[in-house]
């Protein structure tokens, strides 16, 4: 038995132990060595960073490997081939992934639908780098002063990728971030749309669900790091290393189409 074999009989075992994990990352042997697949059972793609150490062998792919699996989907990785296979030979990796795609790109053409009801009006609290906590990767981010259990309505046709309504706690500090109920919804572009602070039990709608603009999907509150009552709307993309950047878009609205909403100015959804 060579050393590949050894070694890929103690990663099965290992690989084996987090099955649950919604992420894997696992080997099939085959004729020439080794292939490295990934299998990924999230409703959202992930981005995946392995890196290899090889001995006595060479791979299809050079350097640090950034890859992208899918929604619900597995793919090959990285071939491995054996160099002298009258030698011992082997790999060891390790790997890292996170949420999105970091090759997504907003699709700017797209304006966006007002996430509340239509012809129902809104004040804009706190725009883009709002002074109080719209800043550095959330700079894009926009707050709309509205009252507990407002009806809260998808801004662009997706698949809801995360919920969160269990928390019923709030307040005006950071160390309540934590406590936000929200709904992330994953567009066909590769971006996320955040509808945050929502009520308890406000979530109307479910992972893995498709979901239209202008489709009702909870209820607005003031859960998480919030000094009140208001829906907290970004859409975002993911970067490299696991965190994730706002972007600026567009709105209709009933005087048009606005690049850029206003702070202290109500909007009338169209």
């Amino acid at each position: 038995m060579n050393y590949l074999v050894l070694f890929f009989l103690s990663l099965v075992t290992l690989v084996s132990s987090i099955q649950e994990s919604t992420v894997v990352i696992y080997n099939q042997e085959i004729e020439e060595g080794v292939v490295i697949n990934g299998r990924n059972k999230n409703f959202y793609p992930v981005t995946v960073e392995l890196t290899l150490d090889l001995d006595n062998m060479r791979a299809s792919r050079k350097g640090k490997i950034i890859d992208v699996l899918k929604a619900n989907d597995e793919k090959s990785l990285v071939s491995l081939s054996v160099a002298d296979k009258s030698e011992k030979y082997g790999v060891k990796y390790n790997y890292t992934y996170y949420m999105g795609s970091i090759f997504a790109k907003h699709d700017d053409r797209y304006a966006y639908r007002l996430p509340f009801r239509k012809g129902a009006s809104f004040v804009l609290d706190q725009g883009y780098n709002g002074a109080f906590s719209h800043t550095d990767d959330v700079r894009y981010a926009l707050d709309f002063n509205m009252d507990e259990g407002t009806p809260v309505y998808a801004s662009r046709n997706g698949v809801v990728a995360r919920t969160v309504s269990k928390h019923d706690k709030g307040g005006s500090t950071r160390e309540y971030m934590e406590f936000s109920n929200n709904i992330t919804i994953l567009h066909e572009d590769g971006t996320f749309a955040d509808y945050s602070h929502l009520r308890k039990n406000g979530v109307l709608v479910k992972e893995g669900q498709r979901v239209k603009a202008g489709q009702h999907i909870g209820y607005s509150g003031s859960t998480g790091f919030a000094t009140g009552p208001h829906l907290h709307f970004a859409v975002k993309k993911a970067v490299k290393g696991g965190q994730f950047v706002t972007i600026p878009v567009k709105f209709q609205t009933t005087e048009g189409i606005v690049s850029e909403l206003e702070e202290g100015k109500s909007y009338t959804a169209y």
